[in-house]
């Protein structure tokens, strides 16, 4: 009676097998199911297959009629082919675009924080400076390692997504400027020349968030406006069009040039901005805009060649 017994509950496994097999089933489903791009695409490169080969066969028959028929049918297939890929990049460029500003607006908040604290900081009397200044500064320095941190990250995203040379160069800049900051509110540093990299840092943030919204309200315009899509491959789309690009890039020279104008008046003679620079904090910084002043000229060419394509 025992082994009778048991013999259903050993087949009870067996019962289970296909019941453990279906979820399976199910995930490849929910899988499929959840990545509706993929099933669109397939459907339409299978409707292009499927007109060729009629075409084919048409061309084969010297069936003129069943040609034309399956040459429409092959359009068709392209068009919506082509419609469903821009349709998936705009997707694309929105979320991007959306995921930096966001991104970058936290960014600001946080760096306006920092800059304001400095202010403070440098406008304690100067006989107290050296008991009062270290530990906060020191915290300040902290907090713009974070942003560094911030900003990798979104040189990241840019240059994965690859389309905007002026951006990546933005935030590249942007972030070597915040290393600088951090490395001199260490030092303790809080005056004129930190506070004024912090303002340049604050300035790219805010242009880099204005051509984010204008990219945005262009996109919109073009959904309600089809006819102002721009012409080509979908799948070209950039980030931001190449006004924005060349926006960006002149932002950066106007910076180069404030910079180069604000280290002039730390010379030794304010009325020789050409002059040499005997500090060798300030001969650093100049080699540095130099640099800059070279990236500029080899984004400004890029774009003209249109190497971000």
């Amino acid at each position: 009676g025992e082994s009778g017994d048991g013999q259903p509950g050993e087949g009870q496994p067996g019962d289970g097998e296909p019941g453990e097999g279906q979820p399976g089933e199910d995930g490849a489903d929910q899988q499929q199911e959840q990545n509706p791009a993929r099933q669109r695409i397939e459907a339409a490169q299978q409707r292009m297959r499927e007109a060729q080969q009629r075409l084919e066969q048409a061309e084969r028959e010297d069936a003129v009629q069943e040609q034309e028929k399956a040459r429409e049918e092959l359009e068709a297939a392209k068009a919506e082919l082509e419609r469903i890929l821009r349709q998936l990049r705009e997707e694309e460029v929105e979320r991007m675009l959306a995921l930096l500003e966001g991104r970058f607006r936290k960014m600001l908040e946080a760096q306006m924080r920092i800059y304001e604290d400095t202010v403070r900081l440098d406008k304690i009397p100067q006989d107290e400076q050296d008991s009062r200044v270290p530990i906060p500064a020191s915290r300040l320095a902290t907090q713009q390692r974070k942003l560094v941190g911030e900003a990798d990250r979104a040189l990241s995203l840019l240059r994965e997504e690859g389309s905007s040379i002026a951006f990546p160069e933005t935030v590249s800049q942007m972030r070597d400027d915040m290393q600088q900051v951090a490395e001199r509110l260490d030092a303790a540093n809080v005056g004129l020349v930190t506070q004024g990299i912090e303002e340049d840092i604050i300035a790219s943030l805010e242009e880099m968030i204005e051509a984010l919204q204008k990219a945005q309200q262009d996109m919109e315009q073009q959904r309600m406006n089809p006819s102002e899509m721009p012409p080509g491959d979908p799948q070209d789309q950039p980030l931001v069009d190449a006004i924005a690009e060349l926006k960006m890039i002149r932002a950066l020279q106007m910076r180069v040039n404030t910079r180069t104008n604000r280290y002039a008046r730390l010379l030794d003679d304010i009325d020789d901005p050409t002059g040499q620079a005997t500090d060798q904090e300030l001969i650093e910084a100049l080699e540095r805009l130099a640099e800059r002043q070279q990236r500029i000229y080899q984004i400004t060419r890029d774009l003209v060649l249109g190497r971000n394509r």
